[in-house]
């Protein structure tokens, strides 16, 4: 699939979830998937999580920052596996621009709460699964 066509085929698949499976490697250097909340996602390709400061995520990201985001379609079996480097947000602005109101029953304080978090995901590569056409594509970044 030409590079253009198949960013938009990932954008469109990641835009049509509302939860996706966030990978990152725990302290025996396992990968470790959690079901997580999708933020906005936009062309760009980073992926965004809201989660706690002391979460056991956010201290995997910070002793190893490599991480995956898995998507599957069960319908047709087809995938997305975008690998990039994760960070760990706490600039204020930021947590206010992609805060959701209904998260104020986990931090009460809301977008300034310390116990509120951010997950960035910056893809290096995205690897498409089309199951029903027995192919599969790689974007790098």
């Amino acid at each position: 699939m030409e590079q253009a066509a198949l960013r938009q085929t990932i954008v469109d698949f990641f835009k049509s979830y509302e939860y996706s499976n966030l990978i990152t490697i725990d302290e025996s250097e396992c990968p470790k998937g959690r079901m997580m909340e999708n933020l906005p996602f936009g062309d760009d390709l980073v992926c965004w999580f809201a989660t706690g400061a002391q979460s056991s995520k956010v201290q995997e990201i910070k002793n190893n920052s490599a991480a995956s985001v898995f998507l599957y379609r069960p319908e047709d079996h087809s995938s997305i596996s975008l690998q990039g480097e994760a960070q760990v947000v706490t600039d204020d602005a930021v947590r206010k621009e992609k805060w959701n109101d209904k998260w104020a029953a986990y931090w009460p304080a809301g977008p300034a709460d310390e116990q509120y978090a951010l997950i960035k995901i910056v893809p290096k590569k995205v690897v498409y699964l089309d199951w029903p056409n027995h192919s599969q594509d790689v974007l790098d970044l």
